[in-house]
């Protein structure tokens, strides 16, 4: 009997975190094309410093890093434009003071640099954020902090792009930003992500054709030996 108890325990040890787990889950990230080409992280670096740079920072990223790399590649009068009084060796940091943060917010609002690495689904996971703002069906939560893919349901961000406030002609133009968007800080997550692909299909093709070389070598190598 003891026996049978302990096994019965051990087993509700074991199910329980799997059943928690379960229930943690939330709901299926909608599926976005993130684009790394310049068009797209243009449009998307806009989206940021107009709307995002508010209250959040990129803080592993300088001025100067707009013009260095080519797939953003923009001119040294654009970055003026941008940076204002900032020297081009300065982080990209939000003017939002934490402690104006906490007394609007409650929260320091995160830095962005490393969020589409840090969360599950990457860059999907930002665009389901920014389009997943909804008037809370329970009526518990204020209009614009309700969204349905944040743990919880509550965000202490509130509608950035105004879904709350849109109508069909709009939500074409509110998906384009939040896809721009998205696929810029995925750009800044690893920002020499492209050229690290683009040499991956080079050693791959070496890869194959060094195999195709050996595999001949070692047909040469046997071929007069016994088996």
């Amino acid at each position: 009997m003891k026996q049978t108890m302990l096994r019965l325990a051990l087993l509700f040890c074991v199910l329980t975190p799997l059943g928690v787990l379960h229930a943690e889950e939330g709901p299926t990230l909608k599926k976005v094309n993130i684009s790394l080409d310049q068009t797209t992280l243009r449009k998307g670096l806009n989206v940021f410093t107009d709307v995002c740079m508010g209250c959040h920072s990129l803080r592993y990223m300088t001025w100067r890093d707009l013009m260095t790399y080519p797939e953003i590649g923009l001119s040294r009068q654009d970055v003026d434009d941008l940076r204002g009084d900032a020297p081009l060796s300065a982080r990209m940091l939000t003017e939002l003071s934490a402690k104006d943060a906490m007394d609007s917010y409650g929260i320091v609002p995160p830095d962005l640099s490393l969020i589409a690495r840090a969360r599950k689904g990457h860059g999907a996971y930002i665009y389901s954020i920014l389009t997943g703002f909804e008037h809370d069906p329970k009526g518990r939560v204020p209009d614009g902090n309700y969204n349905v893919y944040f743990p919880g349901h509550r965000i202490a961000m509130s509608d950035p792009l105004g879904w709350l406030d849109h109508d069909s002609e709009d939500e074409a133009d509110l998906k384009a930003q939040a896809q721009d968007v998205a696929s810029f800080l995925t750009f800044v997550g690893e920002p020499h992500q492209v050229e690290r692909l683009a040499i991956g299909k080079w050693v791959m093709i070496f890869l194959v054709l060094m195999t195709f070389v050996l595999w001949l070598l070692k047909r040469a190598v046997w071929q007069d030996v016994e088996h």
